[in-house]
């Protein structure tokens, strides 16, 4: 039995701020790549991408930045979710894997075509593109989160797919599906999102973790229970040199006498920082106070349980469930 998983994720994207970690120019890849025609051959991308880039870091980003500019994702699939099994019968081993091969291709040509596809769409397109450009890729599939209801609740079944690719003997961490855009209200915004392409490791377990325990392996020592514990992560924060240093929790406990400390490192001081709170009408400025390099955010207590959602300069940074004691 061969099962393909669909994901849903919204994403808020604003501006970055403070000073990105992947810093690395693709400018010029990404600008060739926006005048390619919307192809609808697999093959046919990968020829022109052979083409006209000689290293596999500019392949790699090509066919990267290709896929998100030019594939939808699929609401219909979102609001109505089919699992979609293939029944497959083999006699060997060879048989067995050319025959989940040929459905993968299948479903890569369909997307193709259509040009709209889910997560798995998105990694088995990207892992094909490479195998055509002779460089090694792997779909990762696994646990990822981005709604703070979810905080705490570890989900019994891997809910998307994403990808690595070793590129001079060092493997990258992609997400073309986050990377692409979001949902906004039933109406797919496409955006595209860089930190998605090239995730740095010591941050890959703060959206994405593994359901094979090699990738789990590869990049750190943490179990899935403390991954679903943690606050919610936003891009636009994990893009900064700013680190959280407390709470590392994503319940945060309190009684309603005492207010709120959230405490970072490399924080930008000349930033602002907003927040609200799910239930209760408005946003607040923060108070900051900075000693040597560690930052503390000073945020009122709402007195009941809640959500609290924090916002650096604009963007969306940490999402934080709030319990009484």
């Amino acid at each position: 039995m061969f099962t393909f998983f669909w994901m849903k994720k919204l994403i808020i994207l604003f501006l970055f701020f403070n000073i990105p970690s992947n810093s690395q120019d693709f400018s010029n890849v990404d600008a060739l790549v926006k005048n390619y025609p919307r192809f609808s051959k697999v093959e046919d991308l990968a020829n022109k991408i052979k083409k006209d880039f000689s290293t596999d870091t500019e392949k790699v980003r090509a066919a990267f930045f290709w896929l998100t500019k030019n594939i939808r994702y699929n609401l219909k699939q979102y609001y109505n979710p089919k699992p979609r099994r293939y029944k497959i019968e083999y006699a060997s081993e060879e048989e067995k894997n050319q025959k989940l091969l040929a459905l993968k291709y299948q479903l890569v040509e369909d997307m193709f075509k259509n040009k709209t596809g889910v997560c798995e769409e998105y990694a088995q397109a990207f892992k094909l593109i490479c195998n055509l450009l002779d460089i090694e890729s792997e779909v990762i599939k696994g646990y990822t989160r981005s709604d703070v209801n979810k905080i705490d609740k570890v989900s019994k079944t891997v809910n998307h797919a994403w990808n690595a690719v070793k590129v001079n003997n060092k493997w990258l961490l992609l997400d073309a599906t986050w990377a692409a855009g979001y949902n906004d209200g039933g109406k797919w915004v496409r955006r595209f999102d860089p930190y998605y392409f090239d995730v740095p490791k010591d941050k890959i377990f703060k959206t994405h973790y593994p359901e094979e325990t090699l990738w789990v392996l590869r990049f750190g020592r943490m179990s899935i229970q403390e991954f679903y514990k943690q606050p919610v992560y936003k891009s636009t924060f994990l893009n900064t040199e700013t680190e959280l240093i407390s709470p590392k929790n994503g319940i945060i406990r309190t009684d309603p006498s005492r207010d709120i400390l959230i405490k970072f490192k490399n924080f930008d001081t000349g930033s602002q920082v907003i927040y609200n709170f799910t239930g209760i009408k408005g946003t607040q400025k923060a108070v900051i106070s900075t000693v040597d390099n560690l930052s503390t955010i000073t945020i009122k207590n709402p007195r009941k349980n809640t959500n609290l959602f924090l916002f650096i300069n604009g963007n969306d940074a940490l999402h934080f469930k709030v319990r009484m004691r």
